[in-house]
């Protein structure tokens, strides 16, 4: 008799239970990165509510300074590359959030952010317009 004939056997018997099918747990679609300048750090972060209602500055958990919600796309860099977090603060400080910046409208294609604080500079002359003003707190 082979494995499968003698699990339905037990099944049938009442011997071996029935596994019940697992659920996804309900949550958030996705989580959100919270900044800290402060302490140079990201945390991801997520709330059950539509990701548009998102706050978007919450207490840092480690310094209790604000944390600026950056989006599900960034990558921080590492605590100890000063310069990409002076440019960092500095695109946040003008408004941008890290969200994708598609010029052309109805195309997917979206500019890349700058490498280099140099460049962040330019980069929000060029496209300033698309710099989000608000910032709600929690």
């Amino acid at each position: 008799m082979d494995k499968q004939v003698r699990m339905e056997i037990r099944r049938q018997t009442g011997t071996r239970k029935i596994p019940e099918k697992t659920k996804k747990p309900e949550g958030p679609e996705y989580s959100m990165s919270f900044v800290c300048f402060n302490c140079k750090t990201s945390n991801m972060r997520h709330f059950n509510r539509p990701p548009c209602d998102y706050p978007d500055v919450i207490s840092c958990p480690i310094c209790k300074e604000d944390s600026f919600n950056l989006g599900r796309n960034f990558k921080p860099p590492k605590k100890s590359d000063s310069m990409q977090w002076k440019k960092i603060k500095y695109l946040v400080s003008h408004g941008f959030l890290f969200q994708k910046i598609r010029v052309v409208p109805g195309s997917y294609d979206s500019i890349p952010y700058p490498e280099t604080l140099s460049e962040a500079k330019d980069f929000v002359v060029n496209y300033g317009k698309w710099a989000i003003k608000r910032l709600r707190k929690e």
